[in-house]
């Protein structure tokens, strides 16, 4: 009797609570190698909230911005799909992370990140800054205004302009050598320009503004294959990046995890020496005070990203060899999605720059 009693309060609780209550939860571990591929919904909550559930779900992170993500069925399991990726990579979510998922109704979702060690919540996720180069493209343009995340900007110590927009352009000041402040320069246009344009057409030292892959289309299996490479060779303190548009083809910013870089990167401005066959690219590591980690961009990181030919999906694996309070050296291998390169095209107008200056032949004795 008591056995069949409690049975008969569990089934009325769990009805109570999947029919009435105004929120429901549940939380997934990101685990496999796919895991930024697509997530599993919970076989109990997709068959409650069955008729519920189709098409397109809106996940709101903790920092206000919302993501669109499509909905896939495969037999009687459904899952986050399209888009997911997105969210996943924009957040610096890793494997075995944990997420609480908290359904609010009218297909809205209200995300919350644990990080996978001290099982707190990621302080990065309340501040997330989506990628500075969407609005060259239009994309995104339904996405809330988020808080700006810390970054450290890597750009070349030559005395070109930052492919970065103006905002991030006011992190460090810099003197120009031609003895022109910024707001001189620009007097005459009347507002700021993004970057200075060689209206005579490419030279030399001239680059495209924006590049367009030649390569032919990649299967879901190459893309994995590139990273099950990558993960093999690295050891527990490495840093593995698989490549995004705006790391390789416009903008040339390339994000950190934050719990990677708080515990590798001096938590100031530094050289920063980037080595593969023996070659190297030289940049400067720029610091910003917030809560959201490093960040990878201007000349030095273009450079190294054009000269050896980076792709998108191509994954890079970066091992720190020496570390300064002025200095990181890091050698790069780079495991590609596709062997073959193909020269890739050069898109919009062209903006003078340099390579960054090379590093001394004496960090080659780094390691």
């Amino acid at each position: 009797m008591g056995d069949s009693s409690c049975m008969g309060c569990k089934k009325f609780e769990e009805t109570i609570y999947w029919s009435h209550f105004q929120t429901v939860q549940f939380f997934q571990v990101l685990s496999g190698l796919r895991y930024d591929h697509h997530l599993a919904i919970p076989k109990k909550f997709s068959e409650n909230l069955r008729g519920k559930l189709a098409g397109t779900v809106r996940l709101k992170g903790p920092s206000g911005s919302v993501w669109e993500v499509g909905l896939a069925s495969d037999g009687e399991s459904l899952y986050l799909k399209r888009g997911w990726k997105k969210f996943v990579q924009e957040h610096s979510l890793q494997k075995n992370d944990v997420l609480v998922f908290k359904y609010n109704g009218n297909l809205q979702f209200d995300v919350f990140m644990f990080d996978q060690l001290s099982l707190c919540e990621k302080e990065a996720s309340y501040f997330i800054k989506q990628c500075a180069h969407n609005e060259l493209t239009g994309a995104d343009k339904t996405k809330k205004t988020t808080p700006r995340a810390r970054t450290i900007h890597l750009e070349s110590t030559s005395n070109e302009s930052s492919q970065e927009d103006d905002d991030e352009r006011k992190v460090v000041k810099r003197p120009r050598k031609d003895g022109m402040s910024p707001k001189e320069n620009h007097q005459s246009s009347g507002k700021l320009k993004k970057k200075s344009v060689d209206r005579s057409g490419p030279s030399s030292n001239a680059s495209p503004l924006r590049w367009e892959s030649n390569r032919r289309a990649v299967t879901e299996e190459e893309k994995d294959k590139a990273i099950q490479a990558a993960f093999s060779a690295a050891s527990d303190d490495s840093l593995t990046v698989v490549m995004k548009e705006c790391h390789v083809y416009k903008g040339f910013y390339m994000s950190i995890p934050v719990e990677w870089s708080r515990k590798h990167l001096p938590q100031k401005n530094f050289d920063v020496c980037l080595r593969m066959k023996e070659k190297t690219w030289m940049a400067k590591a720029y610091f910003r005070k917030a809560t959201s980690g490093h960040g990878v961009s201007g000349s030095g990181w273009k450079y190294f990203a054009l000269e050896n030919s980076l792709e998108l999906d191509d994954v890079c694996l970066f091992n720190l060899v020496s570390e300064s309070s002025s200095l990181c050296v890091f050698d790069v291998c780079i495991f590609r999605v596709i062997d073959d390169v193909s020269p890739r095209k050069g898109m919009g107008a062209y903006s003078k720059g340099k390579p960054g200056r090379p590093c001394k032949n004496d960090l080659w004795k780094a390691d």
